[in-house]
């Protein structure tokens, strides 16, 4: 082993380390509440739950823990020892998850009502509405700690339930204790599947969700189960780009520029600790890209098709999570179908192979659905095709809003200049407690995103000069970074459905190379000592800005909490909301 291959496997190896180390800092509670508590139908309509503080106390809000996605309803009644003995109950507030109106699951909600003096809080159930499980109850004091509370009275074991595991969570309550986003659908069918129970989630195939699952049965039903195997894909994407990136650009230097790169990109980070499909769909789309070069790379020394059906093989996963995956298929049989015509190949023996990895594809997606088809008597096939028209009358017909959706053009600038109103990234949790706040948003890292828009025009004019000027120029690398980015970008100008910025993250990889490509550039132009030193100023410039601004950033787009002033200082357009 030669000593630059020795250097290049350090390297990667501790980036990919240092990746998770970050993503695995306050990635989840490995434990949840666990025992729950459902109020039971009463003759009366309501069930009371009366707790003692064990003297009067200053408290301004409680958490709950919704443990299912039912319904929870209660109004909240307080006393001292005096108005106890008076029969004297203040109502403090009133609570209602109604999921009609929102999806409660695994989740820490909260509720505030003020500074109140208390020794006695009364919890009124709804016996007749209220049917949801309840995992745990915390009482906050007015100084931000968690008051110690005991059951008052004769009171049966089940309520009791609700007080019993409060060093579940510590405070400030953050993601890491809970469901947050489309983690709340995607969770929530995981555990059904396992359960061999009908899926909540159908809009979208199944492998996102049984991937989850498989986190959820090997580390458990809780936020570090249903996250890990995300992070562990995104940690897997490093090696992958480093790879793609080496061989594409035949330098070792420019693999690990798209490696680092990756590495420090705010969405990829951020989609690896989210348990939903996206970061499985990149994971895919990437290996299926990386194959895809592979083949049209190897068949200029020999024909064998291997690499072809992998490519093939790796849509069907990628396909089996979302959708949206056709549109890598079609740059994928764009890119074979340029390579066809200048090598004056015949198409037949391509496109058998393509058809095998399709015919492939099609067994793993009709496979995820195994366990769909499992839960209960008179599932099967036609079922699974039924369910297919319902998905697209779906997301073809949806007329949903949602004040964080943004045009497809949008994505590359992370900001709309023609309406400052539309909150281009997605903010996807907040939360606040003793002058902090705990957020996470949805959006690139500035030095790559905003850098790759002139790199990719640039890509795009040189390409079309040369084809103009008739140079006979080998453009292949830069047709391998155009033709995915607008194929998997473009589309989406058809699609009338309600968007957001993560649609975009199979294309970071190629805004990556677009970057990468001119690096190279530089590298191999490299004549004078003046030329070599502006390569490594240039190469260090980059890698040094994108990092620093992942450690600035690093609060806003992993939800550790910071104070409000630093979290307003992030916000460096009017519509970046978080």
């Amino acid at each position: 082993m030669s000593m630059k291959v020795s250097v290049a496997i350090v390297a990667i190896s501790a980036l990919t380390i240092l990746f998770l180390l970050f993503a695995l800092f306050n990635l989840g509670a490995t434990t949840m509440p666990s025992s729950c508590w459902q109020p039971p139908k009463a003759a009366s309509g309501e069930e009371e739950v009366v707790f003692d503080l064990g003297s009067i106390q200053q408290v301004k809000s409680v958490y709950i823990f919704l443990h299912d996605a039912k319904r929870t309803k209660f109004d909240l009644y307080g006393c001292t020892v005096a108005e106890q003995r008076a029969k004297d109950w203040r109502i403090i507030t009133s609570y209602d998850n109604d999921p009609v109106n929102d999806v409660h699951f695994c989740k820490w909600d909260k509720k505030d009502f003020g500074n109140t003096s208390v020794r006695f809080l009364k919890f009124v159930f709804d016996a007749v509405d209220s049917d949801g499980k309840i995992g745990e109850i915390l009482v906050i004091s007015t100084d931000n700690k968690v008051i110690a509370i005991e059951a008052e009275g004769d009171i049966e074991e089940g309520p009791a339930r609700l007080i019993d595991e409060q060093q579940c969570v510590k405070l400030p309550i953050t993601q890491k204790y809970s469901a947050y986003f489309d983690e709340l659908y995607y969770v929530r069918t995981a555990e059904e599947h396992l359960k061999f129970e009908e899926p909540y989630e159908w809009t979208h195939p199944p492998l996102g969700k049984l991937i989850i699952a498989s986190g959820i049965l090997t580390f458990g039903m809780n936020p570090f189960g249903w996250r890990i195997f995300g992070v562990l894909a995104a940690a897997s994407m490093i090696p992958i780009i480093f790879l793609m990136g080496k061989r594409m650009f035949r330098s070792v230097l420019a693999g690990f520029f798209a490696a680092f790169l990756l590495t420090f990109d705010f969405m990829h980070f951020s989609l690896a600790r989210l348990a939903t499909g996206e970061i499985y769909i990149a994971f895919f789309s990437l290996l299926m890209f990386y194959f895809a070069f592979d083949y049209l790379y190897k068949r200029k020394e020999n024909d064998k098709r291997t690499s072809l059906f992998i490519c093939i093989v790796l849509f069907g996963f990628c396909f089996a999570v979302k959708w949206i995956a056709i549109f890598g298929l079609a740059a994928v049989l764009i890119l074979l179908l340029i390579s066809n015509l200048r090598a004056k190949k015949p198409f037949i023996n391509d496109w058998m192979t393509v058809l095998a990895g399709l015919f492939v594809s099609a067994a793993i997606y009709i496979a995820t659905y195994i366990p769909a088809m499992l839960a209960g008597e008179g599932h099967g096939l036609l079922d699974v095709i039924k369910t297919q028209i319902y998905m697209f009358g779906y997301h073809a017909g949806i007329e949903a809003t949602h004040p964080f959706s943004s045009p497809w053009w949008s994505w590359p600038l992370m900001f709309n200049p023609f309406d400052p109103g539309v909150h281009v990234p997605l903010w996807m949790y907040s939360n606040t407690l003793d002058g902090t706040v705990s957020t996470i948003v949805l959006m690139g890292n500035p030095v790559i995103w905003w850098c790759s828009i002139p790199a990719l025009i640039l890509i795009a004019a040189r390409v079309i000069i040369a084809k103009l000027k008739k140079t006979g120029q080998d453009n292949s690398v830069e047709l391998f970074i155009l033709v995915p980015f607008l194929l998997q970008w473009i589309p989406f100008v058809f699609i009338t459905r309600i968007l957001f910025i993560y649609h975009f993250m199979p294309n970071v990889p190629f805004m990556i190379f677009s970057l990468t490509y001119w690096l190279n550039e530089l590298h191999l132009r490299q004549t004078t000592r003046k030329s070599t030193a502006l390569f490594f100023i240039s190469y260090l410039l980059v890698l040094t800005s994108a990092a620093v601004l992942f450690l600035l950033f690093y609060p806003a787009i992993s939800g550790y909490p910071v104070t409000y002033d630093y979290n307003a200082g992030l916000k460096w357009l009017s519509s970046w909301l978080f």
